[in-house]
C-alpha cells in the first residue's frame, strides 16, 4: 500500500537527494544568478569580449591610415667617389654616387653626410578610406556579435544543465519514495512469509524489488552529479554549493498558461544579427576590392641637406669637414600611380568575394529557417505538454489507488506477489511520467523562447512566479 514518509525521514532523503552529505541544507541556487555568474566567469566570453575590444582598436586605427607618412633620415659615411656617366635602376641594394667623374679611380677616403625630410601622403584614392573604414566598423560589430552569440549560447547550456539537474533531483526525490515502499511492502511481505502465509520466494521477490529501486537511485545520482558538476565549471561554484530550486516546479501551471502563439523570430535574434553582420561585412569588402583598384593622388615633399669633404673644384680636403650640412635642397609635387595590369586580378578578387557573399546571405537565410522551425515545434511541445499534466493526475492517482488495493488484496491472500509489484511499478513510473512531462514543457518553453529572444523574459517570470 502507499506509505506515508514521516517529516524527519523526509529530511534525512532530500540530504541524500541533494548528495552533499552535511551540506544538505545548503542555499539553492537561483537559475538567474546561474546565468548571471556565468556569463561574469566563463573564459570563452572574455575571449569574445577581448576579440571585440580589439576589433574596435583595429576601427581606430584604420581611420588613422589616412595620416600622411613622415620620414627623418641621418646619414654620416667615409668612403671613395668614383662615377662614371649612366643611369641604372637602384635595386634598393646599390649605393648611389654623386660627382667623382674624372679619367681613373681614386682610392682616398672622403667623408659626407646627409640629413633629409620626405613626406608621402595619400590624399584621394577615390574612397578607398572611406569603405575601409566602414568595413573595419562592420568587423567590430561581427566581433560583437560573435560575442552576444557566445553569451547566448552560453546561457541556453546552463538552463539545459539546470533543467536537467532539476529533472534529476526531482527524479530522486520519487526514487527515494519508491524505495520506501518498497521497502515498506518487502517488511509486510517478509512478516506474512515467516508466518506461513505466503511462500519464501515472495519476500525474495520483495527483496529483489528493494534493490532494484535502490539501483535506478543511484543511476538517476549519478546523472544528477554528473549535471552539477558541468554547471559548476561553467559558473565557477563550487559543485556542492549547486542545488535546484524546486519551487519552479509550482510555477510552470502558471507560465504554460500565459503563453500565446503571437510571437515570432525578430532580426534581434543574437543568431540573426551575427549573420546578418557577416554579410554585411562580405559586401563592404566587395567595396573595398572594387576602390583598391583605382588610381591614387600622392602628395609628395621632401626637403635635404648634404655635406661632403670634397670642395666644388674637386678638391679632397680634411675628413672632419664632410660632417656638416653645405648644401640644401627641397622638391615637392604630385603624383598619380594606377596598376592598369591590376584590373583583371581585381576581377578574380571580386568573383571569389561575390561567391563569399552569397555564401554568407544563404547562412543568413539558413539561420532564420532553423529558427521558424524550433518555434513551431516548441509551440506544439507546449499544447501537448499542457495536454499531457491535465492528464497526469488522473493517471497518477489511479496507480496510487492500485497499488493500495493490491496491497490489501495480497494481505488478504487473494493476489499474489507480482501483482503487488506490477502495481508499485506502475505507480513509479507514473510519479516519472509526470517529472519527464515536466521536463519537457520547460524544454519546449524555453526552445519558444530562445527562438523569439525572449529567454531573459522568461526568466524573469520564472523569478517573480518562484518568489509568490
Amino acid at each position: 500500500m502507499y506509505v506515508n514518509i514521516p517529516v524527519r525521514r523526509c529530511a534525512v532523503l532530500l540530504c541524500l537527494l541533494a548528495g552533499i552529505g552535511t551540506h544538505c541544507f545548503a542555499q539553492t541556487l537561483p537559475l538567474k544568478q546561474a546565468i548571471d555568474m556565468t556569463l561574469q566567469h566563463y573564459p570563452s566570453l572574455k575571449v569574445k569580449n577581448t576579440i571585440s575590444n580589439a576589433a574596435a582598436a583595429h576601427t581606430t586605427d584604420v581611420k588613422h591610415e589616412w595620416w600622411p607618412n613622415l620620414k627623418l633620415v641621418e646619414e654620416a659615411t667615409v668612403g671613395t667617389d668614383n662615377g662614371v656617366y649612366g643611369s641604372y635602376f637602384p635595386m634598393s641594394i646599390i649605393p648611389s654616387t654623386s660627382g667623382g667623374i674624372r679619367d681613373a679611380n681614386s682610392l682616398q677616403a672622403v667623408s659626407g653626410n646627409v640629413g633629409m625630410a620626405q613626406l608621402q601622403w595619400e590624399v584621394y584614392n577615390f574612397g578607398l578610406y572611406k569603405v575601409r573604414k566602414d568595413e573595419a566598423r562592420q568587423q567590430q560589430q561581427v566581433a560583437g556579435a560573435d560575442a552576444g552569440i557566445t553569451a547566448n549560447d552560453l546561457t541556453v547550456s546552463v538552463i539545459q544543465d539546470y533543467l536537467s539537474m532539476l529533472e534529476y533531483y526531482n527524479l530522486m526525490r520519487i526514487q527515494a519514495d519508491n524505495i520506501e515502499r518498497t521497502r515498506s511492502v518487502s517488511k509486510a511481505v517478509t512478516s506474512i512469509v515467516l508466518h506461513g502465509l505466503k511462500p519464501g520466494v515472495d519476500s525474495a521477490i520483495a527483496a529483489a524489488e528493494l534493490s532494484k529501486a535502490r539501483l535506478n537511485y543511484i543511476d538517476f545520482q549519478n546523472g544528477y552529479n554528473k549535471v552539477r558538476m558541468h554547471l559548476a565549471i561553467l559558473t565557477g561554484l563550487d559543485s556542492t554549493a549547486i542545488v535546484p530550486d524546486t519551487l519552479y516546479d509550482k510555477g510552470l501551471p502558471q507560465i504554460l498558461l500565459a503563453q500565446s502563439d503571437t510571437a515570432t523570430v525578430e532580426q534581434t535574434h543574437p543568431a540573426l544579427v551575427y549573420y546578418n553582420a557577416l554579410l554585411t561585412q562580405n559586401q563592404k569588402h566587395e567595396q573595398v576590392i572594387r576602390k583598391t583598384a583605382m588610381p591614387k593622388v600622392m602628395v609628395l615633399a621632401a626637403g635635404w641637406a648634404r655635406g661632403s669633404s670634397i670642395n666644388s673644384n674637386d678638391e679632397y680636403q680634411n675628413l672632419a669637414s664632410g660632417f656638416g650640412y653645405n648644401r640644401y635642397n627641397y622638391l615637392a609635387g604630385i603624383g598619380i600611380t594606377y596598376n592598369v595590369a591590376d584590373i583583371f586580378h581585381t576581377r578574380d578578387k571580386m568573383r571569389e568575394q561575390y561567391l563569399r557573399t552569397r555564401a554568407a546571405a544563404n547562412q543568413l537565410e539558413s539561420s532564420h529557417a532553423l529558427l521558424d522551425n524550433q518555434l513551431n515545434q516548441a509551440r506544439v511541445n507546449i499544447h501537448t505538454a499542457v495536454d499531457k499534466l491535465n492528464e497526469m493526475p488522473a493517471q497518477l492517482n489511479a496507480a496510487r489507488a492500485a497499488a493500495a488495493q493490491k496491497m490489501a488484496l495480497y494481505k488478504g491472500g487473494l493476489t499474489n506477489i507480482i501483482d503487488v509489484t506490477n502495481a508499485l511499478y506502475v505507480l513509479n513510473r507514473a510519479e516519472n511520467d509526470l517529472i519527464q512531462t515536466r521536463h519537457d514543457a520547460w524544454q519546449s518553453l524555453f526552445m519558444e523562447a530562445f527562438a523569439t529572444n525572449t529567454i531573459q523574459v522568461l526568466v524573469q517570470q520564472l523569478e517573480a512566479a518562484r518568489g509568490q
